[in-house]
């Protein structure tokens, strides 16, 4: 059995342990604005500036104003947004263990 797909099963079997539900979606699966702030439980206007900044690729549907977002930009933004997280965790937890004052 490939590794990435006993990943994709041992992360949904912890995650339906845990009472939640589980998606399992292709990579290239394109998205809206909307949908990528349900998925990231942001709102849509700031999935917008988002994708304004971007911070999230985005691409404009043909002849249209409308975009869409692939889910692998979405995970390696979330993931992004995650290890910054860790990283002001990290710092916190030094100064905090240190009795630094901040």
């Amino acid at each position: 059995m490939p590794a990435a797909l006993v990943e994709i099963l041992r992360a949904s079997t912890d995650e339906l342990s845990e009472g939640h539900s589980v998606t399992i979606l292709a990579s290239e699966v394109l998205l809206t604005p909307a949908e990528v702030g349900e998925l990231l439980g942001l709102s849509r206007p700031y999935v917008v500036r988002l994708l304004d900044q971007g911070q999230i690729a985005s691409e404009f549907l043909p002849d249209s104003r409308h975009r869409v977002v692939r889910l692998a930009d979405v995970l390696d933004f979330q993931r992004q947004r995650e290890r910054r997280r860790m990283g002001r965790q990290r710092i916190v937890e030094a100064i905090e263990s240190e009795d630094l004052p901040y």
